[in-house]
């Protein structure tokens, strides 16, 4: 697709809006985590806050990735094919939580629904941008970008 006489991937206004989506949603529930692990641990059963500010700190600095994907001129294939590999990555691991019942095998109703939710929620990202990795993966071969 040429805009302007540059060229850019397909579908990218699309999926600057996706990782925009995952932003927000990552950014949300890595706050969440950090700050409030403590209610987050009485709320899902699982018990290991350090854990949980881990793992808010490691959505924060994937924000800090997603924000700087978004804030280039073109959104790299490249890019968002980690993005999907980290996303991907983290619905196995949510299959694998759910199948362990959390680290103290006492997770509650609320925790697994939780879980299931943001696990349907980032699943959907991964597709979204596995699919801008599959459909612009000849992006850069043989073409010059402005």
């Amino acid at each position: 697709m040429k805009t302007n006489g540059a060229i850019t991937p397909a579908g990218e206004n699309l999926i600057r809006k996706v990782l925009l989506t995952n932003v927000v949603s990552s950014g949300a529930c890595g706050l969440l985590l950090l700050f409030f692990s403590g209610y987050v641990a009485d709320w899902t059963g699982l018990g290991n806050r350090l854990a949980l500010v881990e793992t808010g700190v490691f959505l924060l600095v994937f924000v800090a990735f997603l924000v700087w994907t978004t804030s280039r001129s073109t959104v790299s294939p490249v890019a968002v094919l980690i993005i999907a590999m980290l996303d991907f990555i983290w619905v196995v691991g949510s299959v694998f939580l759910l199948k362990d019942k959390g680290t103290t095998l006492a997770m509650t109703v609320f925790g697994e629904w939780a879980v299931i939710l943001v696990t349907a929620v980032v699943g959907v990202f991964a597709i979204f941008e596995a699919f801008y990795c599959w459909r612009n993966r000849s992006f850069g071969r043989d073409q010059t970008i402005q």
